[in-house]
C-alpha cells in the first residue's frame, strides 16, 4: 500500500484554495515566525510587478500546516501552488500528489542552483525537478569565544582546518574543565523525537563512512546498522555518558541564555538568538571531521512544489520565476538567515555574501552537503533512524541493538511496497 498524506481537517483547506480567477494564483506557505515577514514582501514584490498586468498573487500561511496538506490531497483542495519539506518530495512524487516543474522553471535557474539543493528537489526515476528552494540550510559548531580562550583550544575558520574526531573529542576534555561550563557540547536533544534526529546526526555516520540506507540497493540491513555508524554513534554516546553533552531535559538556552554549554551543534535558524545571546564572544566552527569521510552537513528545506491538479500553469511559472529570481533569493537569507540556494544570490546577500558572517554556511553547502535520502519510503526511514538516536541518547541502549531494529522496521517498509517501484529495479 503506498504511503498516501492522510486527511487530518478540512477547515484550512476549504479557506484557502479558491481557484474563482483564472489569474489569480494562490500559495500556501508554512507559517514560521522568521519567514512571515518575507511572505508578506513577497506577495506584496508580486503584486506590484504583475497585479496591473492581470496577476495577483495570495500567499497563505498556514498553521498547522502539514495537517492542511494532508487534508487538501484528500479533499482535492490544494491550492495552485504549496511548500513542500525536501525530504518528503519522493514520496508526494510517487503518489502522484505534485508535479515536474522542469517546463515552469528557467533553466539559468536550475543550473545555478546549489549542488544539493537541485539533488534534493530531483525525483531519481524519471531525473525530473518537482521542487524547488529559495535556500538551503547547513550544521555547523557554534562556539562561546571566551569560552574556547579559557580552554586553551585553538579555533578552527574553515572546512580544511575542521576537527577530527580526537581534537574534537580533546577540545571537549578541556572545554570540560573550565569553570561555568557545566557541559562543554549541546547537540539539541532538547528538540525531542523530530527530524533533527535524523538531519543532524546523520553528518556523524557520513563522515565515519556510513549513512542511514544503501541508495543504490535502497537497502537497510548492513547499511543502518552498519560497523561505520554503530562506531560513530556508540563515541557520541560515550560522550554523552561523561556528562559532556546537554541532555534532553536541559532545554534549549543552555548556550546562547545560560551560557553553561560551551559548544553547540545546530542550524542557521539560530542565527538571531545566538547574536542576541553571545554577541561579539558568538564564533562560528566548521562541522568537524567524525572520520574519513571528512566533514559531512546535513541540508535541505522546504521550497516550491505545484499540485498534479493545478492547472494555471503560465501565472504558476511566472510566479516561480519571480519567487526564485536572484533579488528574492537573497531577500529570503537576510530575512530568515537561511542559505541562498542560487551561487548568483550569494553576492547579493550582507549576510553570506563576501565578507559577511555566514561564509563559512555557504562554503559547508558547496562541499560538504549531503541531501537525504530522496526516496519514497523516507517518512518511514527518518521514523525509523530518529528513534534509535533518541533511544541511544538515553545512555543506556545498546548501540548496534538500536541500529538493527531501525534497520528491520526500513526493510519491512519497502517490503510491504514492494520495493516502491521503480526504484530497486
Amino acid at each position: 500500500m503506498k504511503i498516501k498524506l492522510i486527511a487530518a481537517t478540512c477547515a484550512i483547506v476549504c479557506a484557502g484554495s479558491s481557484h474563482a480567477f483564472a489569474d489569480a494564483i494562490t500559495a500556501w506557505v508554512i507559517d514560521g515566525e522568521s519567514e512571515r515577514p518575507y511572505f508578506e514582501q513577497l506577495e506584496k514584490a508580486f503584486n506590484a510587478a504583475y497585479g496591473a498586468k492581470g496577476t495577483t498573487l495570495k500567499v497563505v500561511p498556514i498553521p498547522g500546516y502539514n495537517s492542511a496538506i494532508q487534508a487538501a490531497v484528500m479533499s482535492g483542495g490544494l491550492p495552485d501552488i504549496i511548500m513542500l519539506d525536501g525530504p518528503n518530495m519522493a514520496n508526494a512524487v510517487w503518489a502522484g500528489t505534485i508535479q515536474p516543474l522542469d517546463d515552469l522553471i528557467d533553466s539559468e535557474i536550475v543550473d545555478d542552483l546549489l549542488p544539493a539543493v537541485k539533488e534534493q528537489g530531483t525525483y531519481g526515476p524519471d531525473g525530473k525537478l518537482y521542487q524547488i528552494s529559495p535556500y538551503d540550510s547547513s550544521v555547523l559548531l557554534w562556539g562561546n569565544r571566551k569560552l574556547l580562550q579559557e580552554a586553551g583550544v585553538d579555533i578552527p575558520k574553515t572546512v580544511d582546518q575542521a576537527w577530527n574526531r580526537d581534537e574534537f573529542r580533546d577540545v571537549l576534555d578541556k572545554l570540560s574543565k573550565v569553570k561555568g561550563v557545566q557541559w562543554p557540547l549541546d547537540l539539541k536533544l532538547s528538540y525531542g523525537n523530530d527530524e533533527w534526529l535524523t538531519y543532524g546526526f546523520a553528518p556523524f555516520v557520513q563522515s565515519n563512512g556510513g549513512d542511514i540506507i544503501d541508495r543504490e540497493a535502497w537497502k537497510a540491513e548492513g547499511t543502518t546498522n552498519s560497523p561505520a555508524n554503530i562506531d560513530a554513534l556508540t563515541e557520541l554516546q560515550t560522550w554523552f555518558n561523561k556528562g559532556w553533552i546537554v541532555p534532553a531535559s536541559g532545554g534549549d538556552n543552555k548556550f546562547y541564555g545560560e551560557k553553561s554549554a560551551a559548544l553547540v551543534w545546530v542550524g542557521n535558524w539560530m542565527w538571531a538568538a545566538h547574536k542576541r545571546g553571545l554577541g561579539e564572544d558568538l564564533v562560528l566552527i566548521p562541522a568537524p571531521s567524525f572520520g574519513p569521510k571528512g566533514a559531512k552537513t546535513p541540508n535541505g528545506g522546504w521550497g516550491w512544489s505545484v499540485p498534479a491538479t493545478s492547472k494555471n500553469t503560465a501565472d504558476i511559472k511566472l510566479f516561480l520565476n519571480f519567487a526564485m529570481s536572484p533579488e528574492q533569493v537573497a531577500a529570503y537569507a537576510d530575512t530568515t538567515g537561511y542559505i541562498p540556494s542560487r551561487n548568483i544570490s550569494v553576492p547579493l546577500s550582507k549576510l553570506y555574501g563576501k565578507g559577511g558572517e555566514g561564509e563559512l554556511f555557504v562554503e559547508e553547502a558547496k562541499c560538504c552537503a549531503v541531501v537525504r535520502p530522496v526516496y519514497p519510503g523516507y517518512p518511514v526511514i527518518t521514523t525509523a533512524w530518529k528513534t534509535a538516536v533518541l533511544n541511544i541518547f538515553t545512555g543506556k541502549t545498546d548501540v548496534k541493538q538500536e541500529l538493527d531494529t531501525a534497520a528491520r522496521a526500513i526493510d519491512q517498509d519497502i517490503e510491504d511496497n514492494s520495493g516502491y517501484p521503480p526504484f530497486g529495479k
